[in-house]
């Protein structure tokens, strides 16, 4: 590079309450080193930003703080960063000029330093940020202006943080952040709607074709429609999990009615001598049924308990890379626009070789450990299906021993409490299974993730990122 990074001279703004506006459509970027001084970004961060791309590069990220954030944010961002952990945190950035802007940021270590994507929240958490971040705010001028110093005001928002997470339902940021992204990308598909196309800008094969932009453009939207496919395939997960929820405390309590029966029917069967030996025949294996169902029951369970954390971890990991895979496509797309512009500058050249790489690496970055827990869905899917095999035979056999109990019950005269209590067993088993019936999609779910793990298209997308990173490191 043939600049040297600079600081500029930035005259503190004064807020202004009024927004510096961008269309949720739009992404940007920026990529900065170990430190957080700023190498590279894109033309929306430059233009939502109000700084000139030069002032922009060379200086310390928080050139665009709004004095409105709280400080344990940043302390809690750099804290996920030093650890090269991943994060999402909303953000209240000021513009150049005072206006601000609300972004949800994802950052993410790469070489050298780091890449953050933003995102225009658009979710119903948004309001509820705004109101969190002034309480922890307010929490920590209070300290300071008390007289105590920075790091005991961060303390103490820090705590206060973490309580009201708890409070929302969030026992740790990493539960916040992996619920907040997928939602404000939900949130932001439903505003896109059939506008999903304009995210791209319109621009012929012909523009593109000289310096393989066309390929690599195809590749980063190929990979964001890969991800996207993928979040559907965590919406089923989270159905399927939600029905099975549903369903457990019905299936658990027939096990508990079965059991009950089976000790009144025992009970009843002894007083009928030598006549009821039959019934209490029946209702001691009723009995022993009515254990394994619902030792399969929590079986599966906890099966599905074990998948809900690699759920979590996945949505968020896919969340991230969708972000950065529409990034890419859009950066790509900006490259020809200002192509002409920047053709001769050595130095412009060389920060968009910066970016391009960036965007590339965390991409990948991304594909290994997103692959790796759809391997243990899939593996925990088969688990589960296999238990619910063994659940619905034990359904079928405490219906076939009902059916010999109401035969049996039928021929005595002095049976007639033992049928009515059949009866009663016969329609609590028949609504368990159709109840377990209504898990039918847990094959369909496992299929279409053994079919993402197989998509070779993903690696083919990659590989032609790769070559179009290399050839873009060439020319700068």
């Amino acid at each position: 590079m043939t600049s040297t990074p600079h600081a500029p001279h930035r005259t503190q703004a004064t807020p202004v309450n009024a927004p510096s506006e961008f269309d949720v459509a739009e992404l940007f970027f920026s990529t900065t080193d170990e430190k957080g001084i700023i190498v590279s970004g894109n033309d929306v961060f430059v233009r939502v930003s109000g700084w000139s791309e030069d002032e922009l590069h060379g200086a310390p990220h928080n050139i665009i703080r709004h004095p409105d954030m709280p400080r344990v944010v940043f302390q809690l961002l750099w804290q996920y960063l030093d650890r090269q952990h991943p994060i999402a945190a909303y953000v209240k950035n000021m513009a150049k000029d005072g206006r601000f802007y609300w972004v949800l940021a994802t950052v993410v270590p790469v070489s050298h330093g780091f890449l953050s994507v933003r995102l225009k929240p658009t979710s119903n958490l948004l309001p509820t940020v705004e109101a969190l971040y002034a309480e922890l705010l307010a929490a920590e001028r209070e300290i300071e202006g008390a007289g105590g110093k920075p790091a005991q005001a961060m303390a103490a928002s820090g705590a206060l943080l973490h309580q009201r997470l708890g409070e929302l339902g969030f026992p740790t940021y990493d539960d916040f952040m992996r619920a907040a992204l997928p939602a404000e990308l939900r949130a932001r598909q439903a505003a896109l709607s059939e506008r999903r196309d304009t995210i791209l800008t319109a621009l012929t094969t012909n523009e593109m074709r000289g310096n393989g932009l066309a390929s690599a453009r195809d590749a980063a939207r190929a990979l964001a429609d890969y991800r996207h496919s993928q979040f559907r395939i965590l919406e089923q997960y989270e159905t399927l999990h939600d029905v099975f929820l549903r369903k457990t405390d019905f299936i658990l309590q027939l096990a508990d009615n079965v059991r009950l029966f089976s000790l009144n029917a025992q009970i009843g069967a002894a007083r009928l001598a030598d006549a009821g030996a039959a019934l209490g025949v029946i209702a001691d294996i009723m009995r022993l049924r009515s254990d394994s169902t619902a030792r399969f029951v929590r079986e599966l369970s906890d099966g599905f308990s074990s998948i809900v954390g690699e759920l979590n971890e996945l949505s968020f990991g896919l969340g991230v890379a969708t972000l950065q895979s529409e990034m890419t496509a859009q950066f790509i797309e900006s490259l020809v626009a200002d192509r002409g512009a920047s053709a001769a500058d050595e130095i412009m050249r060389t920060r968009r070789s910066v970016s391009v790489r960036s965007l590339v690496e965390a991409l990948r970055e991304g594909v290994g450990p997103a692959l790796a827990t759809l391997t243990a869905l899939a593996q925990h899917l088969s688990a589960i299906s296999g238990t619910l095999d063994q659940l619905q035979s034990e359904m079928r056999h405490l219906d076939a021993l009902q059916v010999a109990g109401r035969v049996e019950s039928a021929r005595l005269v002095d049976a007639g409490e033992f049928r009515v209590l059949f009866e009663d067993i016969r329609q609590q088993i028949g609504a368990a299974r159709e109840e377990l019936n209504g898990l039918h999609m847990l094959d369909t779910i496992r299929g279409a993730t053994l079919d993402a793990i197989a998509d070779a298209s993903i690696m083919q997308s990659l590989e032609r990122l790769d070559l179009w990173a290399a050839r873009a490191a060439r020319a700068a």
